[in-house]
């Protein structure tokens, strides 16, 4: 069973090992931070902050102050530990929340960051929503999340069968279904009148490079939890074999990233 009470998810698996990482890894935060605008007085919202890296990273290297949420308890503490570590408790605060939900004042925010969170919410429309109404006019929403442009759905069209069981196995069908790279074009240029969408390919090798190059006892101590998961979680197992399935389609995975401006 999940934290939340569901079937256990790769949400879980995320919070059980204490490491959440997007598809994109640090280039694809680069290129957030790159287009969001963000200055020491801005006022930053991220949702599904996971452990806080990129909550705390943002206070630390741009003096901002940023609120994370993220609808996993565990990881709401593990981002108040992270930022108790870093000495960032007058910068960053995290909460509990949803993205369909949140619990903020209309006008809120002058950039709201979703790092590949979007895709896991069954409502996107609902979540959009509600990105917009939090954000400042003239508020910038910045959004990336894993998919497959259309033109590799064609070519991919004998796979979709599996592709559609490595997006579910990663907890991310929406009630629209398997969305791709241009579906969430069209579905935030319905909502805000100015977006800029570019769709980045993967690069499974070089991210993996750059998780060594983090390195720590943390790193470590996550790959040990994930081998004891996998041997102990049917569950568990299922997901990661899975969503394996991923690396048969270098080429054609990886992520939007869209800028929004209310």
């Amino acid at each position: 069973m999940g934290e939340n009470g569901k079937n256990f998810s790769y949400l879980d698996i995320l919070a059980s090992i204490g490491y959440a990482r997007h598809i994109g890894g640090k280039v694809a935060t680069d290129r957030i931070i790159e287009k969001a605008d963000i200055k020491s007085d801005s006022n930053v919202l991220d949702i599904g902050c996971g452990q806080g890296r990129t909550s705390c990273r943002l206070a630390s290297e741009l003096g901002c102050s940023v609120t994370g949420i993220d609808l996993m308890p565990r990881m709401v503490e593990q981002s108040q530990a992270l930022a108790r570590k870093s000495g960032l408790n007058e910068k960053v605060k995290f909460m509990q929340g949803d993205a369909r939900k949140l619990p903020f004042e209309d006008d809120s925010f002058d950039t709201v960051i979703a790092e590949s969170v979007t895709i896991f919410v069954e409502d996107v429309n609902k979540a959009l929503s509600e990105y917009y109404r939090v954000a400042k006019p003239d508020g910038i929403v910045c959004d990336n999340e894993v998919c497959i442009t259309r033109a590799s759905q064609e070519q991919l069209k004998d796979d979709m069968h599996d592709l559609e069981a490595i997006f579910t196995a990663f907890s991310s069908k929406t009630d629209r279904g398997v969305l791709m790279f241009e579906d969430w074009e069209e579905i935030y240029e319905g909502r805000f009148p100015s977006v800029n969408a570019t769709h980045y390919i993967a690069d499974p090798q070089a991210e993996m490079e750059a998780k060594k190059a983090e390195g720590g006892i943390g790193a470590f101590t996550s790959m040990v939890k994930a081998m004891w998961l996998y041997a102990t979680n049917p569950e568990a197992k299922e997901i990661i074999d899975t969503t394996r399935q991923m690396y048969k389609y270098i080429g054609h995975f990886g992520y939007g990233l869209f800028v929004a401006r209310k």
